[in-house]
């Protein structure tokens, strides 16, 4: 069971990482766009609208719908019932799909200076991003999402604070309570992560535009691996026995 949990930690920070790459992408390479950061694509159309800027809106506004349309199709594909263990075929099927999308991503990228071609983009990278949410939303780990940072933080803000205020009474009772110190400390790794991600991005595109994709390419193949060597292995061995 441990060695399954850390395995299912070890695919959500890859997400995160994935994550933070992909929306550096968006931004320094497709018109200043948020690809997996929602929150983002928003405060831009408002401010667009504001302004009236209609390219950013459209940008921001294929963003936001792609990746609408990525969390309705993962939840339909998903379906309500949880999966029976750790893992599912269904969401190795959506890592598939995620690994096909990026892929696809990295032929096209060579066109971007065609209008359509950008737009496309956007709407391969916001979609993926929106099946990724769900993803992490089913699997509920430590109520981590992988492209909505703030809740992580908050969650770990709201932990150290009531950490702290239980060991601040003095009767000692409260500080007796159990604290997810393992989920806290997961929450801090997955923002470290997804800013490491930003960061590697920024440095790589720099250098060379839109060659970042491959990092995140292969962070999806190391998913890959560890659910077919982790959980699907483990699936057909017991069925075996």
């Amino acid at each position: 069971m441990l060695k399954t949990n850390f395995y299912r930690n070890l695919i959500i920070i890859l997400l995160c990482l994935v994550a933070g790459i992909v929306d550096v992408i968006g931004y320094l390479n497709l018109g200043r766009v948020f690809t997996a950061n929602m929150t983002g694509n928003i405060i831009i159309m408002g401010m667009a609208i504001g302004n009236l800027h209609t390219v950013s809106f459209l940008r921001s506004g294929v963003a936001f719908a792609g990746f609408i349309a990525g969390n309705a199709i993962a939840r339909l594909f998903l379906g309500s019932r949880k999966p029976d263990g750790p893992w599912s075929s269904r969401l190795t099927i959506l890592v598939v799909i995620q690994l096909i999308f990026f892929l696809i991503f990295a032929l096209l990228a060579r066109d971007l200076l065609i209008p359509a071609v950008e737009y496309s983009l956007i709407v391969l990278l916001s979609f993926t991003m929106g099946m990724q949410t769900t993803m992490a939303r089913r699997l509920g780990i430590a109520g981590i999402s992988t492209t909505v940072l703030t809740n992580n933080m908050a969650s770990v803000v709201e932990d150290v604070t009531a950490r702290l205020r239980q060991l601040a009474r003095r009767d000692g009772t409260a500080a007796r309570e159990s604290w997810p110190v393992a989920e806290t400390l997961l929450r801090v790794l997955a923002i470290l992560v997804y800013g490491s991600g930003a960061v590697i991005a920024t440095v790589v595109e720099q250098r060379i535009p839109l060659i970042a994709i491959w990092i995140v390419i292969v962070a999806m193949l190391i998913v890959l691996g560890i659910v077919l060597a982790v959980f699907h292995r483990k699936k057909q061995l017991n069925e075996r026995k």
